[in-house]
């Protein structure tokens, strides 16, 4: 990449990461009117009817899916919603910071369950900036408290997160295959269609399921998380990949908790004690280690 590519590149990362990242402030703002199975039904509903017309308009009758797809889409969807309802409910639960810090460690989890899944072979480098990765969530989710740690007694939210963030990395995961046999816009559409059907039965048969008016601001918060967070962040998320490549831009996803923590911080009023910044600097440091060196897959 020329100059001006890279610092295009590197702009459209950036602000995709700071939008993700301010996200779980206006989810927060979203839960006093709305529970998780609702944000999450609407929200994938009108996701996907946007992608289907943005998809069929650039590939047409490509956007439908052959085979045994349909499998693997459907577990997929099945990840998406339990990503975003634990994810939702998490923050409900639990600190911003806390739910965008817990985050960062989706590098390592992946590593993690590609190790077992894709027999993919990770250096001890790599296993290292795993543990560290680990070892600074458990200190974010229980603000290094060795009694809490000792007797296991974890906030019920940052437990959500953290499950959330497994969901994400087993859909990640699943998606290898799809994205085989179709493009990414695609796929998405698919899965949070599937994610929107899954989350409604969900929702009828606990009754957690009740759509109504939305006050301004609210609605203003819905309108980021749908077309900030859903739609923009993505598209510029996906230009900056095929620029810049997966392991460089899985870089600029460390901003996320930042923004989250001074996010939280600044409009919520949120504390950013030192067992926060000590867990964050190991996530980062495990991330790093993590990913900085690219696994050795397996051969059968």
């Amino acid at each position: 990449m020329n100059s001006a590519t890279r610092t295009h590149t590197f702009a459209l990362l950036l602000i995709a990461s700071a939008i993700w990242g301010f996200q779980p402030v206006c989810i927060k703002w979203l839960l006093a009117e709305w529970s998780p199975v609702t944000i999450t039904a609407v929200r994938y509903f009108l996701f996907s009817a946007i992608l289907f017309v943005m998809v069929w308009r650039q590939e047409g009758r490509r956007l439908l899916p052959h085979g045994g797809v349909w499998i693997s889409l459907v577990l997929m969807g099945l990840g998406f919603m339990l990503n975003n309802v634990l994810q939702i409910t998490g923050i409900g639960l639990t600190t911003v910071s806390s739910a965008t810090l817990i985050s960062a460690t989706g590098p390592a989890n992946t590593a993690l369950l590609a190790a077992f899944f894709l027999r993919e072979r990770l250096s001890a480098l790599s296993w290292a900036g795993i543990l560290i990765s680990f070892v600074g969530a458990l200190a974010v989710i229980s603000d290094a408290d060795l009694t809490m740690i000792s007797q296991l007694e974890f906030r019920l939210g940052d437990i959500l997160c953290f499950l959330g963030q497994l969901a994400w990395t087993l859909y990640s995961l699943i998606s290898i295959s799809v994205l085989k046999h179709m493009s990414a816009g695609a796929a998405t559409a698919w899965s949070a269609l599937f994610s929107a059907f899954f989350t409604t039965g969900y929702g009828l048969l606990t009754h957690d399921l009740s759509v109504s008016l939305l006050s301004l601001p609210a609605l203003g918060s819905f309108a980021y998380v749908l077309f900030g967070g859903g739609l923009i962040a993505t598209l510029f998320w996906n230009l900056g990949v095929q620029k810049a490549g997966a392991s460089l831009s899985a870089i600029f996803l460390n901003i996320m908790p930042v923004v989250g923590m001074f996010g939280g911080w600044f409009v919520l009023g949120e504390s950013i004690g030192a067992a926060k910044l000590a867990g964050a600097a190991a996530i980062f440091i495990g991330v790093y280690m993590t990913t900085c060196r690219r696994p050795k897959t397996q051969s059968a």
